[in-house]
Order: structure tokens, then C-alpha cells, then sequence
């Protein structure tokens, strides 16, 4: 099968909660934990124990551990699998509506080989979380 994929992706581990459909103005709206199992600048694989029909529209927050940064990202559901009994990978495509969004991405996926800075601080529409007092990250 041709790989389609146009973006550099890795493979890592990171959190991410799913905002369900219909929650958006809710206090205390349904959410569903998932973990991203590879991430480019165009999208995700998450795996997570909750179906979603293809096409679906997503709101999530991504949760960048390498980085320290937390992202709000929109996504459309491009294909579900069933992988074991009530577990499943989808593969999520980014609707990049918020610059800060994808700058949170390029800064995560590529600081290291073009010395980005880590953290981006003048968008204001992704969050960053700060190290724990005591640790120190090497950049």
C-alpha cells in the first residue's frame, strides 16, 4: 500500500482528551482520554476505548510531554479500527484553525533539529506547562 502521509511524523506517546460532540457550552461536558501513538503537523493516530464514525469533527487538547506544552487542536476522524475488544486506533487529521496550534506542533516536532524554542509564548492560544520546581530539562 503507498504511504499517503505528507508530513514527517514520530512515533511517541502523549495524552489527549477528546471533547465530545454536543459537550461545547457544557460545564462539566463528557470527555474521553485517549494516547497518540505517532503525531505530524497534519495529524495524529490516537488510541482510545471510545468509536468515533469517520468524518466526525473533534475538539481535543493534546497534552505535549516532551515539550511541556498543552495544545487545543480540531480534527476530523479519518479512518476507525477495532484492534482488540472495545480498544481502537483512529487516524485523526488536524483542522489547523488556531496559528498558535500548529507553531505548538512545529515547535514540538522540530526544535530539536532546527533549534526552535520549546516554548511559544506570544500566541496565547495554546498553553504551556511549566516544568516542576527542581527539574531541568536539556533542550
Amino acid at each position: 500500500m503507498k504511504e499517503r502521509r505528507r508530513d514527517f511524523r514520530i512515533i511517541e506517546e502523549d495524552r489527549i482528551v477528546i471533547e465530545m460532540p454536543g459537550a461545547e457550552g457544557r460545564e462539566g461536558g463528557e470527555t474521553v482520554g485517549a494516547f497518540v501513538k505517532d503525531l505530524s503537523l497534519g495529524g495524529a493516530k490516537l488510541e482510545t476505548d471510545r468509536s468515533f464514525d469517520s468524518g466526525s469533527e473533534l475538539k481535543m487538547t493534546l497534552y505535549l510531554a516532551r515539550s511541556w506544552q498543552v495544545v487545543k487542536v480540531h480534527g476530523r476522524v479519518k479512518w476507525v479500527k477495532e484492534i482488540d475488544h472495545g480498544l481502537y486506533e483512529m487516524g485523526i487529521e488536524f483542522v489547523h484553525e488556531i496559528p498558535g496550534s500548529i507553531m505548538s506542533l512545529i515547535s514540538h516536532l522540530f526544535r530539536k533539529q532546527t533549534n526552535i524554542p520549546a516554548v511559544i509564548h506570544s500566541l496565547g492560544t495554546s498553553g504551556t506547562i511549566r516544568p516542576p520546581a527542581g527539574t531541568r530539562r536539556e533542550t
